[in-house]
């Protein structure tokens, strides 16, 4: 007989086991380091510039809202220079809104927190939606 030579014998392929558990020891040994040794570090202030004027600009057609910086009681916003609570800034704007579209500009002093703000503009756009008329808003920084 003739020998093939194990030509036609199919060999057994051997299969690779690739152990990746030290990587992944290793990968998460260096993510710990980095975070155990790097400073965490906060956003820089951004330093507003000082107002160019400590008066409202007088303009018909413009509703002039101003948020004094211990915005705590209702006195600290004013409307038109009239201290008002924000029920009473809503009352006022949907009166106003009659009239149809209006401007709005937000005098805030500098050291307003943001959240307080956001309570005026919220009072602003509930108005705008209510009374479906537009309101522009535009705002301005306002020095003591």
């Amino acid at each position: 007989m003739f020998d093939s030579g194990g030509i036609g014998k199919k060999r057994k392929v051997e299969e690779v086991d690739l152990d990746i558990t030290p990587m992944i020891d290793v990968t998460f040994l260096l993510l710990i380091f980095f975070m155990v040794t790097s400073t965490m570090q906060a956003t820089p202030d951004k330093d507003i510039p000082p107002s160019q004027s400590g008066i409202n600009a007088v303009v018909d057609g413009i509703v002039d809202v101003t948020i004094r910086a211990s915005a705590i009681s209702d006195g600290d916003v004013e409307l038109n220079n009239r201290p008002v609570s924000l029920e009473q800034l809503r009352a006022d704007l949907m009166l106003k809104s009659q009239d149809g579209k209006f401007k709005v500009v937000l005098y805030v002093e500098r050291d307003v927190k943001s959240g307080t703000v956001g309570e005026v503009e919220g009072v602003i756009g509930e108005v705008a939606k209510e009374a479906e008329v537009e309101i522009d808003m535009a705002f301005a920084v306002r020095d003591r």
